[in-house]
């Protein structure tokens, strides 16, 4: 081995792992929301963010109490979503009613995730989805 790619090799490996991080990072769903369980959340979309690397639902839902608190969904990425569900930048719309099936937050706060199997109910309507369309 030449003394030039001993000299780089560390470097280069260093850099390859620095690089490689933010991709294994993001995907901390498991610490993040209780896999084993689901809750069902309603609300009113506020906002769809169609965006990489995760898609997110943002929603004011009403609690117990009467309170409105903004609620955030997790959600695939784009690409994902096109191709499991068939869904679209515009298949939640600012005012729609939604119900959702989510992995509640492992620390009580107003977000969960649904990256597959999502349950869905738009307007009343179950929500679009491929296997629905094979059928």
């Amino acid at each position: 081995m030449s003394h030039i790619i001993r000299r780089a090799l560390p470097g280069g490996l260093a850099l390859a792992v620095l690089a490689a991080a933010p991709a294994f990072a993001h995907h901390g769903t498991a610490a993040s929301y209780v896999q084993d369980r689901w809750i069902t959340v309603s609300g009113v979309v506020t906002e769809f963010r169609w965006r990489n690397p995760h898609c997110s639902l943002f929603l004011d839902v009403t609690d117990e109490s009467g309170k409105v608190v903004s609620y955030a969904i997790e959600l695939a990425s784009p690409g994902l979503m096109v191709r499991r569900n068939g869904w679209r930048r515009d298949t939640f719309e600012p005012g729609d009613e939604v119900v959702f099936k989510v992995h509640p937050s492992r620390t009580g706060a107003p977000v969960g995730e649904c990256l597959f199997g999502c349950e869905v109910l738009i307007n009343g309507e179950k929500a679009p989805t491929l296997e629905d369309a094979a059928e």
